[in-house]
């Protein structure tokens, strides 16, 4: 056997290659890559904005696809991967919701939430009957206590909190420049135009290219009386003109 190789390592989500590697988890991680479709999701003081460029002919049963979901109208959960591993993955998440205010008699905290996503997709590669769900969570929304709060859960069982979120075909274009350009314009702003103005921003440079509005959805969480919502496509053209 070939040491350092994929060969008979991939077989069995409990054993490590000779290099450490569990190559379900990774084959998983692939899995998710939505291919010709980008997202960007930052957040401010007020705000958090999701900016989706979706290539609506990119999405069937066989290829990873975005979806959105609200909680409430506070926490909102965005996903990449496989449309069935998604739904699975939103039924386990409201569940936790629903144990949750049964409880507490208090909607979900948002790093509780990202916490037991993570635990369970960490449980998905410790024994050899599961294997990890393609798909990529992310946690967003106004916490009670902490206030705007965006979290990412990997099938790995890995969870970060962020200010600025990419996932997609170009997120590894989102490099130290843009990133460091883009959180001192949100570390000055306050509300929804702000927010998704830098999310558009980053959106552009990533992609190298001149974004319409009827390309793109955007979703945004505030501090608001009406928190959640969608963005008008006149909304979205101010925005667009003001980059």
């Amino acid at each position: 056997m070939k040491r350092g190789g994929s060969f008979g390592y991939d077989q069995h989500i409990t054993i490590f290659s000779p290099d450490g590697k569990l190559f379900q988890v990774e084959y998983a991680f692939r899995a998710t890559q939505n291919k010709n479709s980008t997202c960007i999701i930052t957040k401010n003081k007020d705000t958090v904005s999701l900016v989706m460029f979706r290539n609506k002919k990119n999405e069937n049963s066989l290829n990873p696809v975005f979806k959105f979901f609200a909680l409430n109208n506070f926490i909102g959960t965005f996903h990449s991967g496989f449309q069935s591993d998604i739904q699975m993955k939103f039924k386990e998440i409201t569940e936790e919701s629903v144990k949750y205010f049964q409880k507490f008699k208090s909607p979900i905290s948002m790093d509780f939430l990202a916490k037991k996503i993570s635990d369970m997709n960490q449980t998905f590669t410790q024994y050899a009957y599961m294997r990890p769900l393609a798909v990529r969570t992310v946690i967003l929304g106004i916490d009670q206590e902490s206030g705007p709060q965006i979290f990412k859960c990997e099938p790995s069982g890995f969870c970060s909190s962020h200010e600025i979120c990419a996932i997609g075909e170009k997120e590894s274009f989102l490099d130290p420049w843009i990133l460091n350009n883009a959180t001192q314009k949100l570390k000055k702003s306050y509300n929804f135009f702000h927010s998704t103005k830098a999310a558009l921003w980053i959106l552009q440079k990533i992609l190298r290219y001149k974004l319409i509005q009827e390309e793109i959805e955007v979703i945004i969480f505030s501090k608001e009386k009406n928190p959640y919502r969608k963005l008008n496509p006149r909304e979205k053209e101010l925005i667009l003109r003001n980059l």
